[in-house]
Parts: structure tokens; C-alpha cells; sequence
């Protein structure tokens, strides 16, 4: 782990006008950032509106277009500058970019991604692994099998097996409860706070965003979302 703590490296991530766009890809546009080390920020914006891509770009997989991004100082504006972000950065689970085959069995899974990050990976050192994140229980599962948010936990949870400086996470709202998305996101929350992994989630509920250290809209919607939650709480101190 890199033991930063929250708020001691204040411009770990800063974005300037940051877009990612192309024929082949519509992304995001005009983003600026400035992302502590060691803390969780949240993403906001709904699907389709360059989250996603936005995250993969913060995690080095992906080159923008346009604008400026610095990672712990790092000028990120070229592919060889982008590959030692990516050599920091871990990843949840993303679809078409990280998929693990369905049928593998968890203790599978988790055995390849630690011995692909140096570290025993044998079936004591793996099942070690997974009590720490609390799934030593479905170990023996298929991946097919899991509920969705204990899926998500996973995915975080092979992220970090390389104990990275940076993890980006996406969809921790999709098929799961309200109750959930917030476990997990206290989850990041906690992680970064206690390993100084700095932590970028994606989320579209904006009451979601605010549980995190910091919130960043990139979408009209999620504006509104934002100016709509700070109004009701105006209002509720009002009355």
C-alpha cells in the first residue's frame, strides 16, 4: 500500500478541460478535476455520458482527445505516459474490458489475478485473500452464481490485489439495492482511507456522489441532480 492519507497529496489527479472523443468513441468533454491521494471521489453522471470512459482514461486504458491530465505529476498526454498510470491503477469490474469467464470459480479467478500481481497464490494464500474482503465463503462458487453486489465486491477486491495507487470502480448501482450501492460505497470510502489508495467511482444518483469525499458532475443531468439535493436541504433547514 502507498500509506498517503486523505487530503495529503491534494493534486494527485488534475484534469484541465479533459475530454476523450473520436470517431469511433463519443466520451466526455471540457472536464476538470483535482482529486486528493488517499480519498474516495465520486463520478456523477448518467449512462452513456462519458463515466465510463472517463474512468478507464483516469486508470491509463484510455488516451484523451483534448485538454490536460496530470497523475502524481505525471503529464498523461502520451501513450507511454499513459502505460505507467495504468501500471499504478487497478480496476473493477468493467464490462468488455475486464470480464473473467463466468464459470470460473471465485478461488480460480482470484489465484490468476494474484500470481499475475507477484504474490502467492496458492490455495492457503488465496483463500487468505478472500477472508480479508469477507468472501471466503463463495470461494468454491462460480461467478455466474454470485449476486450482483457481492460481484461488485469482487471485482474490487481483484483491483486491489496489486495494491495499486489508484482504483477505479464502475456500476456499483446496477442490479443491486439501495442498502448495497451505499455498503459499497462505504466500502471505497473506507479502503482509500485506510490503505491511501486513491479511489474514483462512477455512480448516477448524486445522493450516492455525496457519501464520497468528493463529487464531480460531468452531465447535465447529474447537475441537476446536484442542485436539486443542495435545494431540498436549504429547504429542509428552512422549514
Amino acid at each position: 500500500m502507498n500509506g498517503a492519507t486523505c487530503g495529503e497529496s491534494p493534486h494527485f489527479i488534475v484534469a484541465r478541460g479533459l475530454g476523450c472523443n473520436s470517431l469511433r468513441v463519443k466520451g466526455y468533454s471540457q472536464v476538470s478535476l483535482d482529486l486528493a491521494a488517499g480519498c474516495a471521489h465520486a463520478i456523477c453522471a448518467e449512462d452513456k455520458h462519458g463515466k465510463t470512459e472517463l474512468l478507464l482514461t483516469l486508470a491509463g486504458r484510455m488516451l484523451p482527445t483534448e485538454g490536460r491530465l496530470r497523475v502524481e505529476g505525471e503529464d498523461v498526454s502520451s501513450l507511454r505516459a499513459l502505460n505507467k498510470v495504468r501500471k499504478v491503477s487497478g480496476l473493477g469490474f468493467f464490462a468488455h474490458v475486464n470480464d473473467v469467464e463466468k464459470v470460473l470459480r471465485v478461488r480460480t479467478v482470484t489465484s490468476a489475478e494474484l500470481g499475475l500481481a507477484g504474490k502467492r497464490s496458492n490455495r492457503a494464500a488465496t483463500l487468505a485473500y478472500l477472508e480479508q474482503w469477507g468472501l471466503a465463503d463463495v470461494a468454491d462458487k462460480a461467478i455466474e452464481e454470485l449476486p450482483a453486489a457481492t460481484y461488485d465486491l469482487l471485482g474490487i477486491a481483484l483491483g486491489m490485489a496489486a495494491d495499486p495507487k489508484i482504483l477505479v470502480v464502475d456500476d456499483i448501482e446496477r442490479d443491486v439495492t439501495d442498502d448495497e450501492s451505499r455498503a459499497l460505497a462505504d466500502r471505497l470510502i473506507t479502503l482509500a482511507h485506510t490503505t491511501g489508495t486513491t479511489v474514483v467511482c462512477g455512480v448516477i444518483d448524486y445522493r450516492l456522489a455525496e457519501r464520497f469525499d468528493s463529487a464531480t458532475c460531468i452531465s447535465e443531468d447529474a447537475e441537476r441532480q446536484r442542485d436539486a439535493f443542495y435545494g431540498e436541504g436549504v429547504t429542509k433547514e428552512v422549514a
